[in-house]
């Protein structure tokens, strides 16, 4: 019995080939998830399946990436950017709104987001697992939930990670103005201010956004002083260096004009709500020059 137990190990041994191992599945939330201050996740640098989500966006310009959001996860941890390493157009048959998981995809947090590189080398692959599906529903946060990064002389630090859960995902805030711009590593971010107390401040840019015209650093709708009664983007943080200035912040990317609310239809008293007062004013002016 010995004899044939050491036999059956020398041929596993033989035909196996050496360091192989079979990727490990999971959801985009177990790749995300983390509890690590600096929100690196514990999966960094390892190669995975993932299980995958829905297709949110996919930037017009640079290399291929795809956001993905698995609606199963509303509240936090739900999404993930996808990058193809080479540029070698390989997602050029997936749409906004597929389902798509991936095969042998590394986990990679590079400049504070986290990544799942499609790197030849590795034998990725993908499968869309359905069409047309609904996008998840933007998760509406209060825009403290943003940190915004605090200046220093040689730095824009975030002193608070809590929004790292929100990496990737659609989130939206509601009733801000255009307080500021040319903030950023790239002059391309702007200060989004609450209406409701002016010192509730994030961050957002528009590098995304597929109606940004060309040439513009930022989408036409942004001006100093404008109101919005909702934004929409999707959140990713951004950390490097550059002449010795240090970047690390969070930023509320737009990805279409569609992510600006300009207005509320029934809004009639201008807080960016439709509530009782709205009711109240209306009835007030109920068959008015009839």
């Amino acid at each position: 019995m010995k004899r044939m137990l050491v036999m059956m190990i020398i041929v596993i041994s033989v035909f196996m080939p050496v360091g192989s191992s079979q990727a490990v599945e999971l959801s985009i939330y177990e790749i995300q998830y983390t509890a690590d201050a600096n929100g690196t996740s514990s999966q960094h640098g390892n190669i995975v399946d993932c299980l995958g989500g829905i297709v949110t966006h996919i930037p017009p310009t640079g290399r291929p990436r795809l956001i993905i959001q698995d609606p199963n996860y509303p509240d936090g941890w739900g999404a993930i950017q996808v990058k193809d390493l080479f540029s070698t157009g390989v997602f050029t048959d997936v749409n906004i709104g597929d389902w798509i998981s991936f095969t042998n995809v590394e986990v990679e947090d590079n400049r504070g987001t986290t990544f799942l590189q499609y790197i030849g080398d590795n034998n990725p692959g993908y499968s869309i697992i359905s069409t047309n599906n609904p996008l998840p529903k933007p998760l509406v946060v209060t825009i403290d939930e943003i940190a915004a990064p605090v200046e220093d002389l040689d730095s824009w630090f975030v002193s608070d990670y809590s929004a790292e859960k929100y990496e990737a995902m659609l989130i939206k805030v509601i009733n801000v103005n255009v307080k500021d711009t040319g903030y950023g590593k790239a002059y391309d971010n702007y200060i989004l201010a609450s209406n409701a107390n002016p010192n509730l401040i994030c961050w957002a840019s528009d590098y995304m956004n597929a109606g940004k015209d060309k040439g513009l650093i930022y989408h036409p709708n942004i001006e100093q002083g404008r109101n919005f009664c909702g934004v929409t983007g999707i959140l990713e943080q951004y950390s490097g260096e550059q002449d010795g200035f240090i970047y690390d912040y969070y930023q509320l990317l737009t990805t279409s004009t569609e992510d600006f609310t300009i207005e509320q239809i029934a809004d009639l008293d201008g807080d960016c709500d439709v509530d009782f007062l709205d009711l109240g004013i209306f009835t007030e002016h109920w068959l008015e020059g009839k």
